[in-house]
């Protein structure tokens, strides 16, 4: 088990959520952005307004800055700005490197907002960042009782997302018995766990209180 406090444990996992949430809406806002210009200039707005969410672009490139800066809770850099938060709080717990990197992408997209220059170069410029973060993880953390928390929240995002995003169920089941592995690791004696795809909203609730069911210590 896992010996480490439950606020610097969630912090880590919430730190590995983020970081995977902010690399699924690049693909998603590179993905949109060439569909304004090839297939339908409306198809993000309609995209977005199944998520709750109005776009009101009247260019390609007034749709990357809302996408990016504007978008309220929904924004990309503010996913970015979350994922340094729990960085900053769970400091200890990182490598000098994998910290840095992550502190250098929040500082290049406030920069970025001040300027309000953005591009689908620059979009692919952050997927490259973020899986050097993520390799990081691998690299210097492969050891270390930390590294299962932030993979954790790595997977259960990623699942989410192709439920929440994609509207598939079938993807998130792929990661089922990688989610268990991982979740073995941070409690031994963690119950494996079966989804169903019959149901879109059990299935992401049920993913989305694993974490939960987590049990830690202590630090002494």
């Amino acid at each position: 088990m896992i010996l480490i406090s439950p606020q610097s444990a969630e912090q880590l996992y919430w730190m590995g959520r983020y970081i995977q949430r902010a690399e699924s809406m690049t693909r998603l806002v590179i993905q949109l952005f060439d569909k304004i210009l090839d297939v339908d200039f409306d198809d993000a707005k309609n995209f977005y307004a199944r998520l709750g969410i109005e776009l009101n672009y009247d260019s390609s490139q007034a749709f990357l800055r809302q996408s990016v800066f504007d978008v309220e809770y929904a924004s990309l850099i503010t996913v970015i700005n979350c994922a340094r938060e729990n960085a900053i709080l769970t400091r200890s717990h990182l490598s000098n490197r994998m910290f840095s990197r992550i502190n250098a992408l929040y500082l290049a997209y406030q920069t970025a907002k001040e300027e309000r220059t953005v591009s689908v170069f620059w979009l692919e410029s952050t997927l490259k960042e973020l899986d050097a973060i993520w390799g990081n993880l691998e690299l210097s953390l492969v050891e270390a009782k930390d590294s299962p928390l932030i993979q954790f929240g790595k997977v259960v995002e990623r699942m989410d997302l192709n439920i929440r995003i994609y509207d598939s169920i079938e993807a998130a089941l792929l990661d089922v018995e990688k989610l268990n592995i991982i979740a073995e690791k941070i409690r031994p004696n963690h119950k494996h766990i079966a989804l169903s795809s019959s149901n879109k909203y059990k299935t992401l609730e049920k993913i989305n209180s694993i974490y939960g069911t987590l049990a830690y210590v202590h630090e002494s």
